[in-house]
């Protein structure tokens, strides 16, 4: 069943970023596609599992706990989005201030990754009989 529930949590996430990029013109808080994806898909996927399966069933298994996750987290994201356009923030001059925010939000952001990795798997590894 993880390779079902990725698929759905990657699957849902990509279609969740997409339409937010489109809809509100925001590429999340690290201005990249790529990383909007991968923390969307990835708290779509351990949020959604831990929480009780209900909805319609595909293959067994109920497949909206993993999509309402997603909805909450992209558009928690894109409001902490910032709305400024590339041409603006290449004006801007990085100050040491401002690079110390960056390396403090990043090192953050591989916290969150890996807590939810752990989570999503830690899931599995807990109750194997559940899914």
């Amino acid at each position: 069943m993880i390779i079902l529930d990725l698929f759905v949590a990657m699957t849902s996430g990509l279609v969740l970023v997409w339409m937010v990029f489109l809809l509100f013109g925001t590429r999340g808080p690290w201005s990249s596609l790529w990383w909007f994806f991968l923390v969307v898909s990835l708290f779509s996927w351990a949020g959604g599992i831990w929480l009780v399966p209900f909805g319609p069933q595909w293959r067994g298994r109920g497949w909206l706990p993993i999509i309402c996750m997603g909805i909450l987290i992209s558009l928690l994201l894109a409001a902490a989005s910032p709305r400024t356009s590339h041409k603006h923030r290449d004006k801007h001059e990085m100050t040491t201030a401002h690079g110390d925010t960056r390396v403090a939000i990043d090192v953050l952001v591989w916290a969150v990754i890996a807590c939810l990795i752990f989570m999503g798997i830690g899931h599995y590894a807990w109750y194997p009989g559940v899914r």
